[in-house]
């Protein structure tokens, strides 16, 4: 791994980052707690360390996967590494912001919340890290990998992580606050029907909590209003249908929960500045 001394010297063009962090120069990265520029996969392949992730502390050790989502706070405590040493995945904000690739990993992100660190077993493990150092080979072939390969291959790797959840043995037991939690329990609500529902008392309801309550609750934890959150949700969704798909405005529209073409439209103009039909003509978006 060439040395990086920060992270506004990762290159702006490269959607996929990789290597093998033999001088534990990552960790000198993130010896203060710094936003990260991108999702980020850590696999440790030697010793141990603690990792804050998102004000969320984990043990990491040999073995064991961390994903680090977007603008997530990543924290390691010098103190408390003991000689560990990763091989990584990266991959850009422009690469995830991609509608299409989020059409096609949003099934599997609730499945990361408040589980962000995962212990393999050995064999799944040896998998993982011969299939790292494929792609780490590939990506440092020029041309070899290109865009449209990292939006399969991200999606792949975030199932296949998936799956070794199913079978991971873990003896940690994390500790969240009542905030955090109410943060985390929401998110995976909205993921599973924002297509249908942006009224917060719906949410509310189904947290039994009081509308103003778990809005005030998530502003502050977050910074961000439920209706920001549920609208990020839907404006990925939409986009990726106008993108990626032959349905019409009005199907899409309907698929969403709008009464009508002219609500989806108001809708959608609101958080993207543009219509619907400017938004599919345009040749190159992300």
């Amino acid at each position: 791994m060439e040395k990086i001394n920060s992270l506004t010297l990762l290159p702006e063009s490269a959607d996929m980052i990789s290597g093998i962090d033999i001088i534990g120069n990552i960790k000198k990265l993130f010896n203060s707690p710094i936003q990260a520029p991108g999702c980020l996969i850590l696999f440790c392949i030697k010793g141990q360390c603690s990792i804050t992730i998102h004000l969320t502390k984990y043990h990491l050790k040999e073995n064991s996967i961390a994903i680090i989502f977007p603008n997530q706070y990543i924290h390691f405590e010098e103190k408390e590494n003991q000689n560990s040493r990763f091989i990584f995945l990266g991959f850009s904000k422009r690469i995830l912001k991609n509608p299409i690739l989020f059409s096609n990993t949003i099934q599997y992100l609730s499945v990361f919340l408040g589980k962000q660190v995962i212990e393999l077993k050995e064999d799944t493990a040896t998998f993982f890290y011969d299939y790292f150092k494929t792609l780490i080979k590939a990506n440092h072939i020029n041309g070899l990998i290109q865009e449209q390969q990292i939006h399969l291959i991200f999606p792949l790797l975030l199932m296949l992580i998936r799956n070794s959840c199913n079978e991971a043995h873990t003896e940690q037991t994390l500790h969240y606050s009542r905030n955090q939690e109410i943060a985390k329990e929401l998110t995976r609500i909205i993921i599973e029907n924002y297509q249908s529902e942006r009224n917060i008392s719906f949410y509310a309801e189904k947290m039994h909590l009081s509308p103003q309550h778990l809005s005030t609750t998530i502003k502050k934890t977050t910074g961000k209003t439920i209706t920001d959150i549920i609208s990020s949700f839907v404006i990925h969704d939409a986009k990726a249908k106008l993108r990626s798909t032959e349905l019409t405005i009005q199907e899409i529209a309907y698929s969403l929960n709008f009464p009508d073409i002219s609500f989806f439209g108001k809708y959608f103009k609101r958080y993207t500045g543009m219509s619907p039909k400017q938004y599919r003509q345009l040749k190159d978006v992300h």
